[in-house]
This record gives C-alpha cells, structure tokens and sequence, in this order.
C-alpha cells in the first residue's frame, strides 16, 4: 500500500466509528501455533500471540487463522500488525508477508 493509501483508509476507518481507526503500529510474536495436517491446501491454524507494542506490554492473544500451508509459520515468526487501542485483543495483521518470505 502506497502512504496516500494508508491515510485515507485510516481517514475512512476514523470517519466510520471503526476501532481499528486509532490503531498502534507494531507487530505480534508467535509463541505457539498448531501444526499443519498432511492433507488439506488451506487449514485452521490456532496461535499464541505476544503483542508487541510499547503501549501495550505483556499482552497475550489466542486466534485462529485460515493459512496456505506452503506458508505455515514457525514459533518466533513476528509480522507486522495494527492493534486497536480501544480493543487490543482486535488486530490487523500482515498475513500475506508469509508468502512473501
């Protein structure tokens, strides 16, 4: 995403109530995740995440995720991630750098 672009999502998100609108900027850990099976292209992926933002500090979050397994995590992955501050168990991750690595 281009600057332009950022600004006017978070503009849009402001204007719209969402709690992701005044979002801290930082990234999560993986401490623990659930291995892929041998079969299924896509799968459920259950993580332990550590959110890593200075404002916000020791906090844990348990989610699942839908994940290419071509692209399956390992413990200790960080990606880069918006974290709501009104809500900090909502976030906004990078999920496509996975595939990116």
């Amino acid at each position: 995403m281009e600057d332009w672009e950022d600004g006017a999502a978070e503009t849009l998100e402001r204007l719209s109530g969402s709690t992701m609108a005044d979002a801290y900027v930082g990234t999560i850990r993986i401490l623990s995740l659930t291995p892929p099976t041998l079969r299924r292209r896509y799968q459920t992926c259950t993580m332990e995440l550590a959110l890593e933002v200075p404002e916000i500090e020791g906090e844990t979050l348990r989610t699942e995720v839908v994940l290419d397994k071509r692209y399956w995590p390992e413990v200790g992955t960080v990606l880069r991630a918006r974290i709501s501050r009104r809500k900090p168990r909502m976030i906004d991750v990078d999920w496509d750098a996975l595939a990116r690595r």
